[in-house]
């Protein structure tokens, strides 16, 4: 009996060793230094969406989109259509900064009317496109994709602190 022990433990170590981690391993964070003004200006936009007191606040986020992403066929260039969307959820998001103008966003949503973000949307991400205008970013296009391509960093996690 005792020759089948050691064998055993000796599998039980392979297995345990082989096993993967329950910690899971964390996205590549960039330093203060790597976040571009095309970041900064994207966790502004949330940042205003969240801390709008009322609908008319969101006229600040509407602001930050060229003429051409407010006229894209969501909103329709009209600042009410952007206001019924953006007044009902507030967003938890990660940021990524992708190259000097290009921002992926991992979106959760939840009711802006909850206290504590715990009933949220599956994540969303979408690529923020912007172009600079006499020195400001502006978000010149947003659209969908499925993941953050390999050249973008974890630049700002508002998830895990909303």
């Amino acid at each position: 009996m005792n020759k089948f022990i050691l064998p055993a433990l000796i599998v039980l170590a392979l297995l345990a060793a082989c096993a993967p981690s329950a910690t899971p391993t964390p996205a590549p964070v960039a330093d203060d230094s790597a976040i571009s003004p095309a970041v900064i200006t994207v966790d502004m936009f949330y940042t205003f969406i969240n801390a709008a007191q009322s609908p008319e606040e969101l006229g600040l986020p509407w602001n930050m989109l060229s003429l051409e992403e407010q006229c894209n066929p969501r909103d329709n260039c009209e600042l009410t259509n952007f206001t019924n969307t953006w007044w009902a959820s507030k967003a938890v998001y990660r940021l990524y900064g992708c190259d000097t103008d290009t921002v992926v966003v991992e979106e959760l949503l939840y009711a802006r009317d909850a206290a504590q973000p715990t009933t949220m949307t599956d994540a969303h991400f979408w690529t923020f496109e912007l172009t600079e205008n006499s020195g400001l970013f502006l978000i010149n296009k947003r659209s969908p994709i499925n993941e953050p391509g390999e050249e973008c960093v974890l630049a700002i996690d508002r998830a895990a602190n909303p």
